[in-house]
């Protein structure tokens, strides 16, 4: 192969290219910064947008400021920080938490000196033993975790300081979907009670002498409304339940039955509930009418947790789900109330003379009386106690009857003026009394009578053959240190129990009542018509002509008969018997 030594001309240069070097320059400010992230290009667009828009006068001496604020807001944007610290949930709660140790710490150092004076007033706002409670509760296979118990018990010396309540013990807890009810029992005080009577009367809280005044009042009117004490019914209910329900829908008119005044009857005292207790705050449940408990012996709802709750059912029930819940809860209370036989007795426990107590048992015999701790208690053995006769325990809680209420009302009395002096309240009293049985004779009406307190559970009504309640110990090996236990079959989750002095009840279950048929709505009532079907609207064959004459004639009122044509016709009467007399005797002269 022949090489070529020859050497072609060097190639002549290009033409430079304006739109070349641009593209070019414009792809390099375009390039991203490694760690800024953000290109020359697109900042130097929006700084030139930025001073155009603005014109400022001397625009060279701002470029950098300018430029400046822009990637500082481009910063400020893409980054996630917050301008605030935002603590967690965890935090919020931990405050509380120690907020609720420290005030029960101080109350504590304070409540030292006063429970030594020895009144009797601040024993009634010793708060609850729960830790003693719950250890009870442990040995009769009730279990709570420990610290929900401390909470518990922090909590529930935070809402007596809180509220003017004495008194105060667990009553035990609701279980609802999602949340529960952790529920607790007290009584108001005396002025409190006044107080919110007045309130209720007036619309007005009133002032410290009005309620003193009212006071004393209050207390001979409870004396005076202490009869017919309040139980629930331990059988199947149908039967009473329908004519319960009938004094509420049995006519046009529905029946109004008044509420009980509050400090009484199924009103005597109050309850707080909560869901989580020491993060949550207690919520004071209403009063409970007749009306609700009425209603409540004949629906089944589950409970929520939230006590603005809706309940949408048949019949309608007046009120959300906490008037529902405080209906309940009075339902469960009066039935599963029990104490050993012997622990309450009936006054006030002063010795009294030989007349004045049978002057006082007749009262209790007719009105059921009021109870007070025995101080001569003698306690019984734990064997007696799980006798299964179940003669050895008692209710000491209050009947209720048909009527929703503890007292029975009679809906024919006539109301009394409210402003009456005591021989005038008397005399009226004395009168009721001896007219009362007559009137309620006469016009049908019988008066309802429940059980008295303090009556032997062995009196229960069976439920289906099954027995109300189950007594045992709470262990069969160390028999010595058991536990003596009732627990109610009526109400799952009730249960009693008693060793030595100390005894008490608890709840724990969905609030519902046993049944032994499955549950089942009341039918809806028949709709109503329109109007009455009868042979007036009636469609039929057209009658004849015939027919309607002799149905207008058979249809016409009579014709009303004159003075003058009545004196006629006895002349024409008096003419003609006068002539055939006389035909008579001319009859009698021929012959």
């Amino acid at each position: 192969m022949a090489y070529s030594y020859d050497i072609d001309e060097a190639p002549v240069p290009k033409l430079p290219s304006i739109q070349h070097d641009v593209q070019r320059g414009k792809m390099f400010l375009m390039k991203h910064s490694s760690e800024s992230g953000d290109c020359l290009y697109d900042h130097l667009s929006e700084l030139l947008g930025k001073i155009l828009s603005e014109r400022p006068k001397n625009a060279v001496d701002l470029f950098e400021r300018y430029s400046k604020e822009l990637k500082e807001e481009r910063l400020r944007i893409k980054s996630n920080l917050h301008d605030l610290y935002l603590p967690p949930a965890e935090y919020s709660e931990a405050e509380k938490l120690i907020k609720l140790f420290q005030i029960v710490r101080q109350e504590d150092e304070n409540h030292v000196n006063e429970v030594d004076d020895g009144d009797e007033s601040e024993t009634e706002r010793i708060p609850p033993d729960l830790m003693d409670l719950f250890y009870y509760l442990e040995q009769i296979d009730v279990g709570f975790p420990k610290s929900e118990v401390v909470l518990l018990n922090l909590s529930i010396r935070m809402l007596m300081r809180e509220h003017p309540i004495v008194n105060v013990r667990f009553w035990g807890k609701i279980l609802g979907k999602p949340l529960n009810y952790n529920v607790v029992e007290a009584e108001l005080t005396q002025e409190e009670v006044s107080r919110r009577r007045l309130q209720v009367s007036t619309g007005n809280e009133g002032d410290e002498e009005e309620v003193k005044t009212i006071n004393e009042r209050d207390e001979r009117d409870v004396e005076d409304s202490g009869a017919n004490v309040s139980r629930e019914d331990y059988g199947d209910e149908r039967s009473t339940l329908e004519s319960a329900f009938s004094v509420l829908e049995g006519s046009d008119e529905k029946l109004f039955i008044p509420s009980e005044v509050i400090g009484t009857g199924v009103n005597k005292k109050v309850y707080f509930v909560c869901n989580s207790p020491g993060y949550d705050c207690w919520v004071e449940l209403p009063p409970v009418t007749p009306e609700q408990i009425i209603i409540s012996r004949k629906i089944l709802r589950h409970f929520t947790g939230c006590l603005e709750t809706p309940i949408h059912t048949f019949p309608a029930f007046p009120g959300n789900e906490k008037n529902y819940l405080r209906a309940q809860i009075a339902r469960i209370t009066a039935t599963t109330s029990v104490s050993p036989i012997g622990y309450f007795t009936f006054g006030k426990g002063e010795e009294q003379n030989g007349e004045e107590e049978e002057e006082e048992e007749e009262e209790e015999d007719e009105n059921g009386g009021d109870i007070s701790v025995n101080s001569h208690y003698d306690p019984l053995p734990t064997k007696e106690l799980t006798d299964p006769s179940l003669s050895n325990w008692c209710h000491h809680v209050d009947y209720i009857l048909e009527q929703g209420r503890t007292v029975w009302w009679n809906s024919e009395s006539e109301e009394q003026p409210e402003e009456e002096t005591e021989a005038e309240e008397e005399e009226s009293d004395e009168d009721e009394d001896e007219e009362g049985e007559g009137e309620n004779e006469g016009k049908g009406i019988k008066k309802e009578i429940g059980p008295s307190l303090l009556t032997p559970l062995s009196e229960d009504i069976l439920i289906d053959t099954i027995p109300p309640w189950t007594a045992r110990l709470s262990s069969k090996i160390q028999q010595d240190t058991a536990i003596a236990i009732v627990r109610s079959n009526l109400w799952p989750g009730a249960v009693g129990f008693a060793k030595d002095k100390k005894f008490g009840n608890f709840y724990v279950g969905t609030g519902h009542k046993f049944a032994t048929r499955s549950y089942a709505p009341p039918v809806m009532p028949a709709v109503e018509e329109h109007y009455k079907l009868g042979p007036e609207i009636m469609e039929m064959m057209e009658p004849s002509f015939e027919a309607e004459e002799a149905y207008r004639i058979a249809h016409l009122p009579p014709t009303k008969i004159s003075d003058a044509d009545e004196q006629e016709e006895e002349e024409d009467d008096e003419e003609g018997e006068k002539e055939q007399e006389e035909d008579v005797d001319e009859d009698s002269l021929n012959n």
